[in-house]
């Protein structure tokens, strides 16, 4: 049965429907963890499906593509009421019997806590899976912590003042009242009443925590079991693919052990719509064989279709639809409280997007993509808009840049670090760091004799082989692009100027991704002088993804310049058009407008 988006109390989620009277609520990790977790944990839901199990995965509250933002207060209390939300939901829905809570990471933590609530309650879960989770928010806190330094920004990170206390945690907030509500929590505290009939550990063969939590649950009269988890901490470290979803088959083994009965109800048609204070967004599929997924977030109050340009924003590298730190959601939803309509996708083979037959997942920089970005473009017309602008980042940014190509739909474009200009067969994502960022030889050389490098390529004969086939590689591709006997990416950026398009690029400066730019484009990008309607601009300060939130800001001043370059709408709003044949689910009393 096919998978369908579903929106409760502010959560936007996905039901995997199944015939099976055991359902499963998964909960997944938090921040920069579930981005790189998504399309496996995607893969781990349809499996779960595939064998009976009616199953529901969802966003917490303020994170993903639900409504709220992570530094919102109370944001703790708002995750554990996203986990009872999301019980209920697969209850009404499927009408199953028996629930089974899953959770991975932070997750592990909100699902142990929350199934403790529940049974203090007498609305206990039946079947608790914890997955790797941190065993005390004491120690959750510290993890995120250690996160919050993985990024390396060039410089001292601007202290704004809507952010002051607040530490970015690879562009996810830490806020000071969050970490102190998630401290507070410790899976090892003695209650009374066990939060599930069974319970399975998952972890490392060694971990103190998890022998301790399975002594204190197996004491207050839960059955315990224990394993060995074999999928961290790689899940978590970068975008994986569906197939990683395989490494939580030991969870569905022990879910369906006995059998999953028979009798779950189809889950009835829903609105899957949210509506919050300035914008409502809605889930839609896009083109066919195979049919994409985005969110289509639109105004309150908007000008009549087609007079502001929409946005088209793409992946950036394999990272889902809401963005490196949930930026493409925060950066709709900003768009949509200045009366601009957006569409964010997953192209096929990333986030919630099925791959074509015979092409892996997460594979960038290929050719295919083009008919993505024009069943997006297609989409967007149907609705009513006839002028885009195209945002992407990273890897996102050659098919944005292509689309505009004898395409008069496509009004601008807007670049952030790409990481090269040309698509071919596509590249897994895994090798993208080695064969999309092009240093200069002179980097490629500096790095080669610095002393530690140099002495560990000495003890690598095949570091030695792989240095030098790159900067032969470079070297090569340098001659031929000077030779002038091939010119393909200037031609690109020539055609669009004399197609009346506005293409905006910005880099961070000193981005791994610049000296592509330089490589086709000349030092500066000095080929690009005086062409109409073609701009460069840098952000001091920024990382590759702009995780950074003073860096972001600024982008955001770039962005609403462009785009006001090519706004030819009245000042006037009006409230007529946007929202018709719309339906949505209204937030919580406590969020709505008015």
């Amino acid at each position: 049965m096919t998978p369908t988006p579903v929106v409760f109390e502010g959560c936007f989620g996905w039901l995997h429907p199944a015939e099976g009277r055991r359902g499963v609520v998964l909960c997944g990790p938090h921040g920069h963890e579930e981005l790189c977790v998504h399309r496996a944990w995607k893969g781990f839901a349809e499996a779960l499906a595939a064998a009976g199990l009616p199953t529901l995965r969802f966003d917490y509250h303020g994170l993903g593509d639900s409504a709220g933002d992570d530094s919102d207060p109370g944001r703790v209390r708002a995750w554990l009421d996203s986990v009872h939300a999301a019980v209920r939901r697969l209850r009404e829905d499927t009408g199953v019997a028996e629930v089974a809570l899953v959770g991975y990471r932070l997750g592990g933590l909100l699902a142990l806590v929350a199934a403790e609530e529940a049974a203090a309650k007498g609305e206990g879960v039946d079947d608790l899976v914890l997955v790797s989770p941190p065993p005390t928010g004491r120690m959750a806190v510290r993890e995120l912590q250690a996160l919050s330094r993985i990024v390396a920004l060039p410089g001292p990170e601007e202290v704004l003042p809507e952010r002051a206390g607040q530490l970015n945690v690879v562009g996810f907030a830490l806020t000071p009242e969050t970490a102190l509500e998630l401290a507070a929590l410790d899976g090892r505290a003695t209650g009374h009443t066990p939060p599930a009939r069974r319970v399975l550990l998952l972890d490392k063969a060694e971990s103190r925590g998890m022998a301790q939590l399975a002594a204190r649950l197996g004491g207050l009269g839960a059955a315990v079991e224990r394993d060995v988890f074999a999928g961290s901490p790689e899940l978590v470290q970068q975008p994986q693919r569906a197939e990683a979803g395989a490494a939580f088959a030991p969870v569905t083994a022990w879910l369906t052990a006995g059998g999953v009965g028979r009798g779950a109800t189809p889950p009835p048609e829903r609105p899957a719509g949210l509506m919050m204070a300035a914008a409502v967004e809605r889930p839609v599929f896009l083109g066919t064989d195979p049919a994409l997924f985005g969110i289509a977030c639109a105004p309150i109050l908007a000008d009549a279709p087609g007079k502001r340009p929409a946005i088209l924003f793409l992946n950036s590298g394999a990272t889902h639809h809401v963005g490196s730190g949930r930026a493409t959601v925060l950066q709709a939803r900003r768009l949509a409280a200045l009366g601009y309509t957006s569409l964010r996708i997953d192209v096929t083979g990333i986030g919630d997007s099925p791959a074509r037959p015979g092409q892996p997942d997460n594979l960038l920089y290929t050719q295919t993509v083009m008919a993505d970005v024009r069943a997006a473009l297609n989409w967007l017309e149907g609705e009513g808009h006839d002028r885009c602008v195209i945002i992407g980042l990273c890897a996102g940014g050659a098919p944005a840049l292509l689309a505009g190509l004898d395409d008069g739909r496509v009004a601008g474009q807007i670049l952030l670090n790409p990481g090269r200009f040309e698509l071919g067969k596509g590249i897994p994502v895994v090798e993208v760091l080695r064969s999309v960022a092009h240093r200069s030889a002179r980097g490629y050389l500096r790095e080669a004799l610095r002393p530690a490098k140099l002495r560990a390529m000495l003890h690598n004969r095949s570091r030695v082989t792989g240095l030098l086939k790159r900067l032969v590689t470079r070297l090569g591709r340098k001659a031929l692009i000077k030779s002038g006997l091939t010119a393909g990416v200037l031609k690109v950026f020539r055609r669009l100027s004399a197609q009346g398009r506005r293409v905006l690029l910005v880099y961070s400066v000193g981005d791994m991704t610049y000296g592509e730019f330089e490589l086709h484009l000349g030092p500066g990008g000095r080929c690009l002088h005086g062409l109409p309607g073609v701009k460069v601009e840098y952000l001091e300060r920024a990382d590759h993804s702009l995780t950074d939130w003073s860096a972001r800001k600024r982008l955001d001043h770039l962005i609403d310049g462009h785009l006001e370059s090519l706004d030819q709408a009245s000042p006037a709003l009006a409230a007529d058009g946007v929202l018709a044949g719309w339906s949505f689910s209204p937030l919580p009393p406590e969020e709505q407008v008015g």
